[in-house]
C-alpha cells in the first residue's frame, strides 16, 4: 500500500488557510467565556439563571466549536473523542437551559466533570499527534488538558461541595477554558515549512 500524500505538508496547508478565522473565533469565544465567569464571581446570588443560560449557551457553543474543528481537520489528525466532546457539550448545554432550578446545582456538578474529562483528554491526544510530527510546541495543550481532567475528578470525588459552590464552580470553569482558550489562540502561528 503506497500513500502519495504528505501528510504534514497537507496539515500545514489547511491550517495556514483557517489559521487566522479560528484565533479570531477562539479569541472572542475566550472573553466571552473570561466575562461571564468574572460576572459570575461578582453577582453570584443575582446571577444563577442568567448564569445558568450563558454557561448553557457557552456548552453549546464550544460542542459546536468542537464538532466544527472534528470536519476542518485532515482525516488523518482526526480524534473522535472531540465529535464525542463537542455532541455531549451541545446535549449538556440544551439540558442545562431547560433543567428547572432546584436540580441544576447537583446535575451541573457532574455535567462538568464529564466536559472537563472529554475536553483533558481531547487537548491531551491532539497534542500528542501535534508533537509527533514536531508541528508545534504542544506543552500548554497538554497542560491545558491536565489541568481539565483534574477538575473534572474533584467535581467527580466531591459532587456535594462542588453543588454548594455551583455559582464559583461555573465561573472557575469558564474562566479556567476562557484563559486556555484564549492562550491556545494566541498560540496559533501558521506553520513554517
Amino acid at each position: 500500500m503506497r500513500f502519495d500524500v504528505d501528510f504534514i505538508e497537507d496539515l500545514k496547508n489547511e491550517w495556514n488557510n483557517k489559521v487566522k478565522k479560528v484565533r479570531v473565533g477562539c479569541l472572542i469565544l475566550s472573553i466571552v467565556m473570561i466575562a461571564a465567569g468574572v460576572l459570575c464571581v461578582l453577582y453570584p446570588m443575582q446571577s444563577f439563571n442568567v448564569m445558568k443560560i450563558i454557561a448553557a449557551l457557552v456548552f453549546i457553543g464550544l460542542g459546536v466549536y468542537a464538532i466544527i474543528t472534528y470536519w476542518m481537520t485532515p482525516v488523518y489528525f482526526k480524534d473522535p473523542i472531540a465529535v464525542m466532546s463537542g455532541l455531549t457539550r451541545i446535549l449538556f448545554g440544551a439540558l442545562l437551559l431547560n433543567m428547572p432550578a432546584e436540580m441544576t446545582a447537583m446535575s451541573l456538578t457532574f455535567m462538568l466533570a464529564v466536559l472537563l474529562l472529554f475536553g483533558g483528554a481531547e487537548k491531551i491526544s491532539f497534542s500528542r499527534k501535534l508533537s509527533f510530527f514536531g508541528l508545534l510546541d504542544t506543552r500548554m495543550y497538554t497542560y491545558s488538558g491536565i489541568l481539565n481532567m483534574l477538575l473534572g475528578v474533584i467535581f467527580i470525588i466531591l459532587p456535594m461541595t462542588s453543588a454548594l459552590v455551583i455559582n464559583y464552580i461555573i465561573a472557575a470553569y469558564l474562566i479556567i477554558d476562557g484563559i486556555s482558550l484564549f492562550i491556545e489562540a494566541i498560540a496559533m502561528r501558521k506553520l513554517k515549512d
